[in-house]
């Protein structure tokens, strides 16, 4: 039979912890001892066996799960398990007959009386018998054309199903498998329970729908599908699977108070009168409104497009408001809040992630706690927030103890890797020498700039960290498993280093003679000749943790080149196409759009920044194309 209470959880570990413990309700036992005798006749809840040489000489039934996770056991006189068996070491029983719910086995055995099972069937590389017959994954579905069929069905209930033939009549009480209806007229006037998936299906093109009715049902564990049929279930108190309705079915429910998720799609509807609790996500975008005046809870996402719901306290997941209905009563959203409004939620007491910009100006007068924050949100709640989020650049944020790299939306960045800020020092030490360094160069120059005393405080931290953290080496980042971080951490170690670090191979040089313009110290301008240097270096994708289909783009490529000033060396990703000539190379990297390029007078450059002086102001349009080598070398006058 199934079980609607809850079980009581009872841990042994010692002949003690059996004196004192009560057998005579449902429960969770968990044996842990080893080598003891029980003298149970039946267990009414469900059985964890983890203690090895334990015995059950008198165990007949087994009303919940069985999981034998120890080796040596003994039930010489086991017949039934009424939940699901797992058996993860062989065990002593040879009387077995039946079990009502999922069979799972890791290891090869023979079970020598076992001629039914109610659920599925997984075997994890293992060879299982079961009365001289090979086990396989899932089970065999018992197709039902005529009445008489039926009457081969097994009087247990334990088996899959699918029903073709019309005026059918099942007069099972119990089933514990997969239900499939595709034919007109079927009844279930017994059926008080079902196990196992139900999905009823019209396969008749000349009419539009099919009508079932199961008038005493009462739970069921398992999916509900409806496809272009009708159908009602006055009893039906409880389903833990889903219930999706499609292509124009319509269902009513008069007496169910918890589900798991709900979908009712297109053309379809449903009626929940007293529905209190769903267990998955809600969504209807049918063709009427649903009316869910006792619903107080749903653990996924709600979406409130046609559905009212004025009572609501709790989601669990996303809350999508899609319109203008109060929502008075409602204190927690575990996840975020969509909407392309402000919006108003007056006894709202906590929000799991406030990300959206759309709310700005929202009003949570009851608000006490928000778990993720994404700054700059909403104005005046960082207070409240467990963890504030600043969006420093497009692949980094901060939080006031970590920081996570990822360029992806604000709800699948907290579930990244996250990395303490003493690792993020560690990094930023690769490219500054010093907390002022990085300040004036990154913070102030790259970050978005933010007025908070939050972000200030992060700040601070990483500045008492400056000088007691070592520069992160190149191992250590190398090996890391997350791409993101891998990535981040090259852009702070440098393409030179990189390139060093992974044996990069030099495949071509090129020199040409510059003339760059300077000013004596009384203004005076005067040529200088140089000889520049170029080389273009290819290292392998798969080093650097590119992998791409195909085997096509094998390479990267960097041009390197020296300050004429320091003669230090400088090294600039390429593109591909630009590999076979290192001047071409280096021109590549100054870009500017095509109708400006007739007007430039000159090029100034230092490092990364490229400084145009145009003859006349000429407004940029069309595409943008990078120099050529020509171009690049007649109009570059000053380099440091």
């Amino acid at each position: 039979m199934h079980m609607t209470n809850t079980l009581k959880r009872c841990k042994i570990f010692s002949e003690k912890d059996i004196s004192e413990a009560i057998f005579d309700e449902l429960a969770l036992i968990e044996i842990y001892a080893k080598n003891m005798t029980f003298d149970f006749i039946e267990i009414k809840g469900d059985l964890l066996l983890r203690g090895e040489g334990c015995s059950f000489p008198n165990l007949v039934n087994v009303r919940g799960n069985l999981s034998i996770d120890a080796q040596n056991c003994s039930f010489p006189i086991l017949k039934i398990v009424e939940g699901n068996f797992t058996m993860h070491h062989p065990a002593i029983v040879d009387q077995l007959e039946k079990v009502k719910g999922n069979f799972k086995c890791i290891i090869d055995f023979s079970f020598k009386n076992l001629t039914a099972i109610g659920g599925s069937v997984e075997l994890k590389k293992s060879t299982v018998y079961a009365k001289n017959n090979e086990l396989i994954k899932g089970r065999v579905i018992i197709p039902i054309n005529r009445q008489y069929e039926v009457e081969k069905l097994p009087k247990d209930g334990i088996f899959n199903i699918d029903i073709f033939g019309d005026n059918i009549v099942i007069p099972h009480q119990e089933i514990r498998g997969r239900i499939n209806i595709f034919g007109k007229n079927v009844s279930f006037p017994n059926l008080e329970f079902v196990h196992g998936w139900l999905k009823m299906e019209s396969n008749d093109q000349s009419t539009n729908e099919f009508t079932y009715n199961f008038p005493v049902l009462k739970k069921m564990i398992g999916n509900l599908r409806l496809q272009k049929t009708k159908a009602s279930f006055p009893k039906l108190k409880e389903t833990s699977g889903n219930i999706h309705l499609e292509n124009g079915s319509y269902a009513t429910f008069p007496a169910l108070e918890k589900s798991g998720g709900i979908m009712i799609n297109h053309n379809c509807g449903a009626f929940f009168p007293i529905l209190n609790e769903v267990g998955g996500n809600l969504q209807n975008v049918g063709f009427e409104t649903c009316y869910l005046n006792t619903l107080q809870k749903v653990k996924g996402t709600f979406s409130t497009y046609q559905i009212l719901a004025p009572n609501i306290i709790e989601v669990g997941g996303d809350f999508a408001i899609h319109t203008k209905a109060d929502f008075d009563h409602l204190k927690r959203i575990n996840g975020k809040i969509q909407s392309s409004s402000k919006v108003t939620l007056k006894s709202l007491e906590y929000i799991g992630n406030l990300d959206n910009i759309n709310l700005k100006d929202s009003h949570f007068p009851a608000l006490k706690e928000i778990n993720h924050y994404f700054y700059g949100t909403h104005v005046g709640l960082e207070h409240l927030a467990k963890n504030v989020y600043f969006k420093i650049t497009d692949s980094l944020y901060l939080t006031k103890d970590k920081f996570i790299v990822g360029r992806t939306q604000f709800n699948h960045i907290i579930h990244l890797p996250h990395y303490n800020l003493k690792k993020l020092v560690s990094i930023l030490k690769l490219r500054h020498s010093s907390f002022q360094n990085f300040k004036t160069r990154e913070v102030e120059r790259e970050w978005d700039q933010v007025n908070s005393p939050l972000f200030e405080k992060i700040l601070d931290k990483i500045e008492k960290l400056w000088n007691k953290v070592e520069p992160i080496k190149f191992e250590v980042f190398f090996s890391d498993q997350n791409r993101n971080f891998k990535l981040f951490c090259f852009s702070y170690f440098g393409v030179g280093n990189l390139m060093k670090n992974l044996k990069a191979v030099k495949i071509n040089e090129a020199k040409i003679e510059v003339n760059y313009f300077g000013y004596d110290d009384n203004g005076n301008e005067f040529l200088t000749e140089k000889m520049n240097h170029y080389e273009v270096h290819q290292v392998e994708n798969e080093k650097l943790g590119i992998f791409v289909w195909g085997g096509r783009n094998q390479y990267s490529y960097a041009v390197k080149c020296w300050c004429p000033s320091t003669e230090k060396e400088h090294w600039l990703w390429i593109e591909e196409e630009y590999k076979n000539n290192a001047l071409s190379a280096i021109a590549s990297t100054f870009r500017i759009h095509e109708n400006i390029i007739p007007h430039i007078k000159c090029l100034k450059r230092q490092g990364d920044l490229l400084i145009c002086e145009l003859k006349k102001t000429i407004p940029p349009r069309g595409s943008i194309r990078a120099l050529t080598a020509t171009e690049y070398f007649s109009l570059l006058e000053v380099e440091t």
